[in-house]
């Protein structure tokens, strides 16, 4: 029976878990099944079915897992560098008035586009609205990145094509096929039509959806996050730090146990047992001991003493899972601050922080800011101008890049100074020849003679 086949009262439990009976939800088939709205006149597709949790599945991997997500920040916070600028240097007043507020919530356009790449690698979709109108003669075009909670594709067409967005915060409910059309707007995704029919709502400002996907063979509607190979180690890093939560709050591991010889009583073993142990132990209730007194068969009083010790910490284990993780984002522990290996900092120093950033940068860093220039960035300002009659899409734009450390170090001062500036810094006098004192100083001696 088809999901769209069931009685409209199946409740879809919307709980993330995989474990082994229940494995990472992908379809090999590649073909999505289509839920249904109450009303049965449109469908929607799940991601993924048939529970329809994956995007919380994702996000929870994500917060539950400190190595998932340091990549995925460090990854974002590279790609939007210090933010978005004009190339050649030009201004632009009117580009700069926009930057500064792009939506009603206040937010500027480097914030919509950070928040952009944390999805990307996050869930590797992002639905962004775009909202245009008129008030008066003044027309303006706002922008506000949806939550990928609340957004499922509609069902595809005869050409395979999702041609619009439900929003909807029933989504997040448990009752996902039971989704009131009245309660979901559907908006129409734009894929560089200007003619586009756009939704239009009750108070005359027209919507519509650019949908950025991280693409993925095999799966033809959503995208999906680079790291997805690695979600069951994400979990199960976090299932490695609940262990052994639960091993200090729940093991019932006691330090011994101390068994009394003779005819006492229960309360006057407590006593004794209260001033030994009170002697001899500290604060916690973790390796307490336990007082037995009259039991049968102990002739003589007696001490008998347990290892407390567990295995808890799996540290060869952490290890394997961070670097599956790390792994799977394509990325390296060097760009978030992690421990370095044998080949790390310790050994190769800056020189060899910034070979790992250079060969991040061209195989990560700028292929993604290359995909949402093309996916979002460049059909956005297409919009913009067509509406309000700028030229936005004629800007050279680019991100301006971050460091990921300061090699001021590695920079020989003596061939970026002249000799007037050193003498400065010294606090002496400029030199009486300006040619002279206006030359490097490593212009007079060669470095050999400077460092002998």
């Amino acid at each position: 029976m088809n999901n769209s086949e069931k009685d409209q009262k199946t409740i879809v439990s919307n709980v993330a878990t995989i474990d082994a009976k229940n494995p990472i939800p992908f379809e090999p088939s590649g073909e999505s099944t289509a839920f249904h709205l109450t009303r049965r006149s449109r469908k929607y597709l799940a991601f993924l079915d048939p529970k329809d949790n994956f995007f919380q599945l994702l996000l929870e991997a994500k917060l539950l897992s400190p190595t998932n997500n340091s990549c995925v920040n460090s990854k974002t916070n590279f790609c939007i560098g210090k933010g978005m600028y004009i190339k050649n240097g030009s201004e632009n007043k009117e580009f700069d008035i926009f930057k500064k507020r792009v939506n009603k919530k206040g937010q500027n356009l480097d914030k919509i586009v950070k928040s952009i790449f944390n999805n990307h690698f996050t869930v590797g979709n992002n639905f962004i609205e775009v909202i245009r109108g008129q008030i008066g003669k003044k027309k303006f075009v706002y922008i506000v990145n949806r939550p990928f909670l609340d957004c499922r594709l509609s069902s595809p067409n005869d050409d395979d094509i999702c041609e619009t967005v439900f929003i909807s915060k029933e989504f997040r409910k448990k009752t996902a096929w039971n989704l009131v059309e009245d309660k979901a707007v559907e908006l129409p995704i734009y894929y560089g039509d200007p003619d586009m029919d756009w939704y239009k709502s009750d108070v005359g400002t027209e919507h519509c959806i650019i949908h950025v996907k991280n693409d993925v063979p095999g799966y033809d509607y959503y995208g999906m996050p680079d790291n997805i190979s690695s979600l069951p180690w994400q979990i199960l890093e976090y299932k490695n730090v609940r262990y052994n939560l639960d091993i200090i709050d729940n093991n019932l591991i006691v330090g011994g146990v101390l068994f009394l010889e003779g005819n006492v009583s229960q309360e006057e073993g407590k006593k004794v047992g209260r001033d030994i142990i009170y002697s001899h132990t500290g604060d916690g209730k973790r390796g307490r001991w336990t007082v037995v007194t009259g039991g049968k068969g102990i002739t003589n009083s007696s001490l008998q003493q347990f290892d407390t010790k567990t295995d808890g910490s799996f540290l060869k284990l952490d290890e394997n899972v961070e670097s599956k993780i790390v792994d799977s984002n394509n990325w390296d522990t060097a760009l978030y601050g992690q421990h370095q290996n044998s080949s790390g900092m310790g050994n190769g120093g800056f020189a060899y922080l910034s070979a790992v950033f250079d060969t991040k940068n061209k195989t990560v860093i700028e292929p993604t800011q290359e995909l949402i220039f093309q996916d979002f960035i460049n059909p956005f300002f297409e919009i913009y101008d067509n509406w309000m009659g700028t030229k936005f899409s004629d800007l050279e734009l680019a991100f301006k890049p971050v460091s990921p450390a300061s090699f001021i170090g590695e920079i020989d001062v003596n061939s970026c100074l002249t000799k007037d500036e050193g003498r400065e810094i010294l606090g002496k006098p400029a030199m009486e020849d300006k040619a002279k004192g206006s030359e490097f100083i490593t212009t007079s001696k060669n470095k050999k003679d400077v460092q002998a």
